[in-house]
């Protein structure tokens, strides 16, 4: 079950991302930074 909703978690992820700089252009460096941390954690969880 993990596995499977792993990808529709970064999916949604993505979206949210999406809608975030579109809204707020100025939050690109932060937002990269936000997922180089994220996806760190979850590649040290694995």
């Amino acid at each position: 079950m993990r596995s499977s909703s792993t990808p529709q978690l970064i999916g949604i992820i993505a979206i949210l991302v999406g809608i975030l700089i579109i809204i707020y252009p100025q939050l690109v460096g932060y937002l990269v930074g936000i997922f180089l941390i994220a996806y760190g954690i979850l590649e040290i969880i694995k």
